[in-house]
């Protein structure tokens, strides 16, 4: 069959668009409407937020100059509690000046995470007792603000020096539940991954929104919902995946290291916070 010349392909082509109607001619330009999605953007970045505190950073130290979380635990649970009984100001501004100096070994995007809930704890707590504050004249009710910025901040830059496993392998050295370290582990290790599903989740639901979306409640309960199915499957597939590992509910202890220079560093800091604490407390 010979091909068709190229003046009858152009004519034929010009017979088919003479029969088209007008309303197919036409060209179509689709503008949707503004619409807005700060509800989705926010849910997105708050969870891109919580997520940022689980992602496993590397310690700001390295395990050399880090203690063993044991240690750091039992010198976390010290430091605490002689700050909570402590009514001298000296002594807090003391704990104070060894938390900023650890602060200061971080970069920037690790102290403003730290700093930020600290000093948002503070100004709750300084917000709560602020009738007490104006009704009395007592100089100690100032301090239990200082004492929350300093608890929520030590607690931080312990939770900064090691990842969770190892936190979690350390609690259960002090006969912690099993039960309460296995929820604790669960816990933290599902915040992330069901938070990751619904940072994808939120993203396809905001790529695939195009114009007006009348009905985001509709929209967020089938993201929820979705999120609810995973976790479920992810749920018997974890308990599947124990009982093939013969996992009985019981959280071996970890093998503790030797003494290191920074465990006695530790002690030796312990020591000293601990004298300065009673030798200001027996001046008061």
């Amino acid at each position: 069959m010979l091909p068709l010349p190229f003046c009858k392909i152009k004519k034929i082509q010009g017979d088919i668009a003479m029969q088209l109607p007008d309303w197919l001619k036409k060209e179509e330009q689709y503008i949707p409407g503004k619409d807005r999605d700060y509800f989705i953007s926010r849910s997105f970045l708050r969870i891109t937020g919580i997520l940022a505190r689980y992602e496993s950073a590397p310690p700001f130290l390295p395990d050399k100059l880090c203690p063993s979380p044991m240690a750091a635990m039992l010198f976390l649970l010290l430091l605490l509690l002689l700050i909570v009984t402590s009514s001298q100001p000296y002594f807090l501004y003391t704990v104070a000046a060894l938390l900023l100096a650890l602060l200061a070994l971080q970069d920037g995007r690790r102290i403003s995470r730290l700093l930020l809930p600290s000093l948002l704890a503070a100004l709750f707590s300084l917000f709560i007792l602020l009738p007490a504050i104006l009704m009395t004249t007592n100089p100690l009710t100032l301090l239990l603000p200082v004492k929350t910025f300093l608890t929520v901040l030590a607690s931080g830059i312990f939770t900064g020096l090691y990842p969770w496993n190892r936190i979690t392998a350390a609690i259960s050295w002090f006969h912690v539940p099993q039960l309460a370290i296995f929820i604790l582990d669960t816990a933290l290790r599902y915040i992330y991954l069901l938070g990751s599903l619904s940072r994808e989740f939120l993203t396809a639901l905001q790529l695939r929104s195009i114009g007006q979306n009348r009905q985001k409640s509709r929209a967020m309960a089938g993201v929820v919902g979705n999120l609810f199915l995973k976790s479920q499957e992810m749920s018997q597939e974890m308990y599947h995946a124990m009982q093939c590992r013969g996992f009985t509910g019981t959280y071996p202890h970890s093998h503790q290291r030797a003494w290191q220079p920074a465990d006695i560093v530790l002690l030796l800091t312990a020591t000293a916070l601990l004298f300065i604490y009673l030798r200001l407390e027996m001046l008061l």
